[in-house]
């Protein structure tokens, strides 16, 4: 039954490439599903001009999250040229965002991974994932974006900003978001794992069964006095 689900998860979450509006597609990715870059760069310049021209915060947040996934897709390749010009459009973008609407998270997320990615982890670029927490610290579709970007800095963060991080993961996984709690713990780093397994102790049993069948369809693997010690091939365990 749990892998009959998982399975109907995946098949409902495909993107559906005949709507490429931009709320729907920022909605997907908001939700850990990925599109083309060049298809995503494509939306944001068709879009780009007008939403700038009118300084629309909800436009301009949307086309924000399109460049921050391209952005993110493009750097684990081997085009250089590419990788700086989506990092680049990143930090523009973050900026257009923020003189609009100083107050959106978004935009404090978006300065913190391009001026990580340009200048490295300064007192600066931290400052900025610093805001982006206070500013909303609780909002779900942001934490499932944050929480992959603060993890791979995490080892080199304050401990107010760990903290924040493993509250992101917490947050949601108790809003039973199982399959994206799942993928955000394979993306977690060692040092953060038993904390944030801590964090699943308190649901029910078959809910903790559940998460740890989702983790390892996505090729992770629990080691926790929460979850089963066995670790026989998955075949196995059904049997």
């Amino acid at each position: 039954m749990l892998a009959a689900s998982a399975i109907a998860w995946v098949a409902s979450t495909v993107p559906n490439l005949t709507d490429l509006t931009v709320s729907r597609v920022a909605r997907q990715i908001a939700a850990g599903e990925s599109y083309d870059a060049p298809l995503l760069r494509q939306i944001i310049a068709a879009n780009l001009p007008a939403a700038q021209r009118q300084c629309e915060p909800k436009a301009l947040r949307e086309l924000l999250v399109l460049q921050l996934s391209a952005a993110d897709m493009t750097v684990r390749g081997t085009d250089l040229a590419q990788t700086d010009a989506d990092v680049d459009a990143v930090q523009r973008m973050s900026r257009i965002l923020l003189g609009c609407a100083p107050t959106e998270s978004l935009g404090w997320l978006g300065a913190f991974w391009a001026g990580s990615r340009q200048d490295g982890l300064t007192a600066r670029t931290v400052a900025f994932l610093g805001q982006s927490y206070r500013l909303a610290p609780h909002e779900v579709w942001l934490q499932m974006m944050r929480v992959p970007l603060t993890f791979r800095a995490f080892d080199a963060l304050p401990p107010t900003l760990t903290d924040a991080a493993i509250q992101d993961f917490n947050d949601v996984f108790h809003d039973r978001l199982f399959p994206s709690a799942a993928a955000l713990y394979v993306k977690s780093p060692t040092s953060a794992r038993s904390r944030l397994l801590d964090l699943t102790c308190d649901v029910s049993e078959r809910e903790r069964l559940a998460f740890w069948y989702l983790v390892r369809d996505v090729g992770g693997k629990i080691q926790h006095r929460c979850y089963p010690a066995d670790d026989r091939p998955r075949y196995l365990l059904d049997n």
